[in-house]
């Protein structure tokens, strides 16, 4: 498949049901006006209209194998002859639920001997303050880092410091944000040493990349020297690999690339469920303590889990995130050098980059003129877009996307 644009955008199809939506949902916010209709392949997909277009966001980071994958469309045929596909599953098991974890299980550090899954990312990271705060009675306050993002819920949004309107009037817990960069541990320090006690602190919670703050990778020694503070003071430390987790990075986990292990990991988005992992001695023993009426019991998503971590070793996609995001760096740096007062800091590990324009307005139109020419791109912090094709992208998908980034910032510089 290619772009290919039969309508104005909206279609009269995606038009008709957008004018309904609006009405309707109460969050309803969308960049790009179009609906999907399902029908697609690889990294593009038809919307309502027949217009084809070429997936760089993957559904926020969630669509890992593209669309209409054969190994995906192999399980959903499998689960395709009953229902329900929701069971309550810490009530009531299935299969897929040992299914997923044991495959989870095996690509975690061999310490981390337990999972648990729950619905979002959001979910997972307050389960995981959870298990870390229940066995310190002392605790008072929780660490994480100006421009986190960590989820919607009250607990997570507290650990949340990218945009006010993502927090505002909201209640929170007590959090504190350190820099995202080697001041970081002078900052822990000094906190320790003036106003609270190790045993104080709750946690310690990290993007070694930030997503929705603008994808901003950690320095190594701020991740290190974190890493062994939160060590010597016997402070769990929870990584967040929601969004940089499942391959996106050129290895399953962002922590990866720092030679660390957290104590707690969180991960979600493209393994279609979320999940809290642990070593088992870090869950509450007591029944009840953590629970979920439908954690473990989506049935479909929970096999689509495994299989999607099955397709990624098969498929060798570690390697190729690797080395198609080396393409999507080097193609970014060259429009760059074309544009250098408006495409700025082209970033990123494997296929999770990013890069600046000069404002968030900027940014804005930028991302429409993508959209304009089939080209389906996020924005990430205030000035940001985002560039996070599936794992199975190919060369020429990168090329096809990437002509039509050159060629949106060639529009903008022509009006600047």
């Amino acid at each position: 498949m290619h772009i290919q644009l039969k309508t104005k955008l909206p279609g009269p199809k995606s038009n008709r049901i957008l004018q309904k939506l609006k009405q309707k949902n109460a969050a309803f916010n969308l960049d790009h006006l179009f609906v999907h209709s399902g029908k697609g392949e690889g990294s593009h997909f038809q919307d309502v209209d027949g217009n084809t277009f070429l997936d760089f966001a993957s559904q926020v980071a969630s669509n890992p194998l593209g669309y209409n994958n054969a190994a995906m469309l192999r399980v959903l045929q499998k689960h395709s002859s009953y229902t329900p596909f929701k069971y309550g599953g810490q009530d009531f098991t299935v299969p897929q639920h040992e299914e997923l974890l044991d495959e989870l299980l095996k690509i975690v550090p061999r310490e981390m001997n337990a999972a648990f899954l729950i619905n979002s990312g959001a979910e997972a990271n307050e389960n995981a303050l959870k298990i870390a705060v229940r066995h310190n009675p002392s605790a008072r306050i929780g660490i994480s880092f100006v421009n986190g993002w960590h989820g919607r819920t009250t607990g997570a949004l507290s650990l949340t410091n990218a945009k006010a309107v993502q927090v505002k009037q909201y209640f929170k817990i007590p959090v504190r944000h350190l820099q995202y960069d080697e001041s970081a541990i002078e900052e822990l320090e000094l906190l320790m040493q003036r106003e609270f006690d190790p045993t104080e602190i709750g946690f310690v919670i990290m993007e070694c990349v930030q997503g929705e703050g603008g994808y901003h990778i950690a320095p190594t020694k701020m991740v290190q020297g974190i890493r062994k503070l939160t060590r010597k003071y016997n402070i769990p430390l929870i990584s967040d690999e929601v969004q940089a987790g499942m391959g996106i990075t050129g290895k399953w986990w962002a922590y990866q690339h720092y030679d660390i292990t957290p104590d707690i990991q969180t991960c979600g988005k493209k393994l279609q469920v979320a999940a809290t992992v642990a070593n088992r001695r870090l869950f509450p023993k007591e029944k009840g303590a953590i629970s979920s009426t439908w954690g473990g019991g989506h049935v479909l998503d929970m096999a689509m889990g495994a299989a999607i971590i099955r397709e990624i070793k098969k498929q060798k996609l570690l390697h190729h995130a690797e080395k198609m995001g080396k393409e999507v760096r080097q193609r970014l740096k060259e429009i760059e050098l074309q544009f250098p007062s408006l495409i700025m800091q082209p970033r990123g590990l494997g296929l999770m980059n990013a890069f600046d324009l000069p404002t968030n307005a900027l940014r804005g139109k930028f991302i429409q003129e993508c959209f304009k020419r089939g080209l389906i791109v996020l924005g990430c912090g205030i000035q940001g877009v985002r560039v996070i094709p599936a794992l199975n992208v190919t060369k020429k998908d990168i090329g096809e996307g990437m002509e039509i980034i050159a060629q949106a910032a060639s529009k903008l510089n022509k009006e600047a």
